[in-house]
């Protein structure tokens, strides 16, 4: 930053684009947000002050459609499931599309062709992330951009469940299980040899270990959603923004046989609603947002 005070750059730049790197984020060059706490490994409050006394002004991104699944918000549903606040926070897939397709044999609610030829897709196949509830269910949640989802190997102590093997043959069990871990996409393809007396205990252990690493949709039609703009928008205010652009804006509304990319006229709606919430912090204004 003690570039920008040499004399030969003296009144060079009037405007910073800061990338969400700023922010605590995880993948996708910062635009997968864990939260819109300022990242101290990268930037520092000394820094916005020098940018304010250069007259620097600053943009900043919102991420509109999606947090990244290490958001403290998605981490309280892995938690709680049912009970948690945020239930509603992100779009459950299958009540999303309920009574507009079939449920298919993984559970996930597969929408009709007619809906299905309306959806802008990011990626092959539904955008579905499932995810495990602490009762053990699993729930599909909308996930239009990146995930990926992977498992810990257990310890020979997270196996003592299984009262009819001695510490040895848990020890044997758990090597089998760390030597495959790397490789499955569900706890089910594990093969577990002389141990498969076992399967449906070990695999709900296995499964109790999954981990999750992507961005996961936000529910526009959800209050504590707007909530959450309301105060990020003021948080970025604090920050000395001026400009906010509107990143994955596109994406965010979503109906039932409609597109899920740009419909109108539900997209200028939330603009509108956004603009509203903006004008109350006085500094930051909204500007463009992201087409594609």
């Amino acid at each position: 930053m003690g570039l920008l005070i040499r004399p030969e750059l003296r009144d060079v730049f009037s405007l910073f684009y800061i990338l969400p790197t700023f922010f605590h984020s995880d993948l996708d060059r910062g635009f997968s947000i864990s939260d819109y706490g300022m990242n101290e490994e990268l930037v520092s409050p000394a820094d916005l002050e020098l940018l304010a006394r250069l007259g620097i002004v600053l943009k900043f991104d919102l991420v509109l459609n999606h947090l990244s699944v290490r958001s403290m918000q998605f981490l309280d549903l892995l938690e709680r499931g049912e009970q948690s606040p945020y239930r509603d926070f992100f779009i459950d897939w299958n009540a999303f599309w309920r009574g507009h397709g079939e449920e298919g044999p993984d559970g996930i609610v597969i929408p009709s062709q007619e809906m299905l030829d309306k959806l802008f897709m990011r990626k092959p196949g539904l955008p579905v992330l499932k995810v495990r509830f602490p009762d053990g269910s699993e729930r599909p949640y909308w996930n239009t951009f990146y995930q990926e989802v992977h498992y810990r190997a257990l310890d020979s102590e997270e196996l003592e469940e299984i009262r009819e093997l001695g510490m040895d043959e848990r020890e044997q069990l758990r090597q089998l299980i760390a030597d495959q871990i790397g490789d499955i996409k569900s706890a089910s393809e594990l093969h577990l040899g002389p141990f498969d007396t076992y399967r449906d205990r070990v695999v709900s252990a296995v499964e109790g270990e999954r981990r999750y690493l992507g961005q996961i949709d936000l529910n526009a039609d959800s209050e504590r959603v707007w909530e959450f703009y309301d105060a990020t928008l003021k948080q970025l205010a604090g920050y000395g923004a001026k400009l906010i652009r509107l990143d994955a804006f596109a994406y965010l509304h979503k109906r039932p046989g409609e597109s899920n990319f740009f419909n109108k006229p539900g997209t200028w709606g939330y603009l509108h609603r956004l603009r509203e919430i903006d004008v109350q912090y006085r500094q930051p204004r909204l500007t463009d947002f992201q087409e594609q």
